[in-house]
């Protein structure tokens, strides 16, 4: 009876086997082309042809696609094709606005082709980097990666990846900084490459980033000559890609130029194509404009119908926000069932084995099968023990989005409320400046004092927002604060020297809680206000060194120093004392009187 039972669990074990094979069964056209190849490097170069004719409109099949590639190259240990593959993952997700997770695959392939040697593929990931940090509003840290992909373009005379680099990082110019003469310099640069390449794509590229550059500077005819010879180029290739922004910025060129029926006309064009893409963002933008040219023209019912397909357009990306997580998540996740996958079919090859051996001798067989429950039993705890892991990675990636969602939601409103009106009280207090002019000096100089209050109110929001949109703030980010701060403060006080020194010791790594470089920030921030306003100082310095785990931070100047229990009150000492004890530490403060004044105080 016994017997019957184990020769039954192991026919029961060969049914499974069977089963699982035929759920791995490769369907899939193109899986099936590599598969038969025995060659590793004909398989890879199939696989990257593939993508590179899909990944610009079909992201979900790029994403399985460059997964199964990462698995072939994972098999043979090749970091360069891991990480390029890790890339095409990331990419894919950009274009489908999951910037968080497309962050995550850019990181796992840095990690990747930075020990590779391939200094190609390498570029190409700096470059897609910087545009995350360009996406986000981070200029600094976008210039930081296309200065490195350049240099790697320059060493190798890549003369794409140069072209390409220039017009990327001009557009970081413009956007952020308003230096329209380095962005039409680097645009210009990059038009002479791809001429001399004979590139149309680049060339496209090259005098849609001219014609928009001239656009934004009100220069109407020269930027509708870029963007009519973008149009030809492009319609004469099959990147529909850039033939939708190319129409998208024809229409921003006949709204500002306030022929608003050509300007819709173009807009209605990039939908079109927008929407064969599957560009939702683009399409968002377009019918915004279209509503507006609409209501210039005083034609409402048109303007509403606008409206709508605006407002559905955005409810479906407010919804996919909300999701933009859950591919991180579900990749753990899937190499979790992955892991298990493998255990089960390692158990299935040894019930097979089990029914092999079963046959030659009952003995041989009883004996396998107590090893196989004893098996069995420890794989379920590993199981076990990995799903408790999984479970507790999850609850806090959850937790830490749901935290920085919140932080976000604070910070936007902020901006757009409080920062807003504060904009408005200020632009009011100008406009009524004017309509006073010099008929009432007292007036006059009250609302100057209003609006000064204001603007540093404006200034002191930008800071907090500026610490609140980040998790943690590193030394140089920090630094980089403190010295913005300390050229507005030289524009005040031209007869002052302030310097800013940081040991060369002080690890590159070095990073504070959001809230802790907001109170080192102040205290700093206070401490040299201080300075220019009382001390009459000619010299403010501020150094930043480090002694075994403390940061310590000092504030000088060589002024005609006070009496602390005198004006302790008044120049906000109490303040700073208490963003001290926050801090974990304790502000000393020396002054005496013609000898200057000198606060420390330590992380």
């Amino acid at each position: 009876m016994q017997l019957k039972r184990i020769i039954w669990i192991i026919c029961v074990g060969v049914f499974s086997l069977n089963a699982f094979a035929q759920e791995l069964t490769l369907t899939d056209s193109i899986r099936q082309s590599v598969q038969k190849e025995s060659d590793y490097n004909q398989k890879i170069e199939i696989l990257q042809k593939s993508i590179l004719n899909i990944y610009s409109t079909k992201f979900d099949e790029t994403i399985e696609l460059a997964r199964f590639g990462y698995d072939l190259a994972r098999q043979k240990n090749d970091k360069v094709n891991k990480g390029d593959f890790m890339r095409t993952i990331g990419r894919a997700l950009m274009k489908k606005g999951n910037i968080d997770s497309a962050s995550v695959y850019y990181h796992k392939a840095l990690s990747e082709l930075e020990n590779s040697g391939d200094s190609e593929k390498l570029g190409l990931l700096y470059d897609d980097m910087a545009r995350i940090f360009r996406k986000l509003h981070q200029p600094e840290r976008a210039l930081g990666f296309y200065d490195k992909a350049l240099e790697l373009y320059e060493a190798s005379n890549d003369l794409e990846g140069i072209a390409r680099i220039n017009n990327e990082s001009g557009v970081v110019f413009r956007d952020e900084y308003n230096d329209y003469e380095e962005a039409k310099r680097r645009f210009e640069k990059s038009l002479k490459i791809q001429t001399q390449r004979k590139d149309t794509l680049g060339i496209g590229y090259s005098l849609e980033f001219l014609g928009y550059n001239e656009l934004m500077q009100k220069n109407y005819a020269s930027a509708e000559s870029y963007l009519k010879q973008a149009l030809e180029v492009r319609k004469k290739g099959k990147d529909d890609f850039a033939l939708m922004l190319n129409y998208t910025a024809l229409g921003e060129y006949y709204k500002a130029t306030k022929n608003y029926s050509v300007s819709n006309e173009y807009f209605q064009k990039s939908n079109e194509v927008a929407q064969k893409i599957k560009f939702p963002d683009i399409q968002q933008y377009n019918y915004q404009q279209i509503t507006d040219n609409f209501e210039s023209q005083g034609n409402y019912a048109e303007a509403y119908k606008s409206l709508k397909a605006f407002n559905v357009l955005n409810d479906s990306l407010y919804n996919a926000e909300k999701l933009k997580n859950v591919e991180e998540i579900t990749t753990k996740y899937e190499t979790a069932e992955k892991e298990k996958q493998i255990l089960q079919h390692k158990a299935a090859i040894t019930n097979r084995n089990f029914w092999i051996f079963g046959l030659v001798t009952l003995a041989v067989i009883i004996g396998l099968m107590g090893f196989l429950l004893y098996k069995q039993q420890v794989l379920k705890n590993i199981r076990q023990q990995k799903d408790n892991e999984l479970k507790l990675a999850l609850e806090k990636i959850e937790s830490q989005n749901r935290l920085q969602e919140q932080r976000l939601a604070i910070s936007r409103d902020l901006h757009d409320n409080i920062g807003a009106q504060l904009s408005f009280i200020v632009s009011a207090i100008d406009t009524i400046k004017y309509y006073v002019n010099d008929k009432n000096d007292k007036l006059t100089e009250k609302l100057e004092n209003i609006g000064a209050f204001a603007k540093e109110t404006i200034q002191e929001l930008r800071d907090t927002i500026w610490a609140m949109n980040k998790s943690d703030i590193m030394l140089k980010d920090l630094q980089s604060r403190i010295a913005n701060f300390i050229e507005k403060a030289k524009q005040s006080q031209h007869n002052i020297n302030i310097s800013v020194e940081a040991d060369k010791s002080i690890s590159a790594d070095l990073k504070f809680t959001a809230l802790q470089g907001l109170n080192i920030f102040r205290i700093i921030q206070e401490a040299t206000n201080n300075s220019l306003k009382y001390a009459e100082a000619n010299h403010i310095q501020i150094q930043i060194s480090q002694k075994e785990n403390n940061v310590n931070f000092l504030v000088q100047d060589d002024g005609k120093g006070f009496v602390e229990t005198e004006v302790e009150a008044g120049n906000g000492l109490l303040n700073m004392r208490k963003r001290a004890e926050e801090l974990g530490g304790e502000l000393i403060l020396l002054s005496e009187a013609g000898k200057g004044t000198t606060i420390t105080f330590n992380v």
